[in-house]
């Protein structure tokens, strides 16, 4: 089940909130959610070591990224993202404030 909307195949709003290069073409963002959403019910998101969230940029597209974060603290949703096709591209691309679409977390924890 999806801990961000009722339905796991609409992607929730989130806000990119901190973009930060890491290499030429590898950057973390940190989100956060909008429009009151905020995850499993008991206030906050949870994720686990090893699930990834899908990242759905509008108009161009949806890709699979690893959440890089700490579970024990998911106010700070964290993805580390390697820009290699036309959505990890528009990505890098993004300022503070710009909308993504998230589903998940989805997989099994390791």
């Amino acid at each position: 089940m999806n801990d961000l909307t009722s339905d796991p195949m609409l992607p929730a709003p989130f806000a990119i909130r901190r973009i930060r290069k890491e290499t030429e073409d590898t950057f973390t963002i940190e989100i956060e959610p909008q429009n009151g959403v905020r995850g499993n019910g008991a206030g906050k998101l949870t994720f686990a070591p090893g699930q990834f969230n899908m990242l759905y940029v509008f108009g161009v597209g949806e890709v699979p990224i690893s959440i890089s974060g700490n579970p024990k603290h998911p106010e700070k949703l964290l993805h580390t993202i390697r820009a290699v096709g036309a959505v990890t591209k528009a990505i890098q691309k993004m300022k503070p404030g710009t909308i993504l679409g998230v589903r998940g977390p989805f997989g099994t924890c390791w």
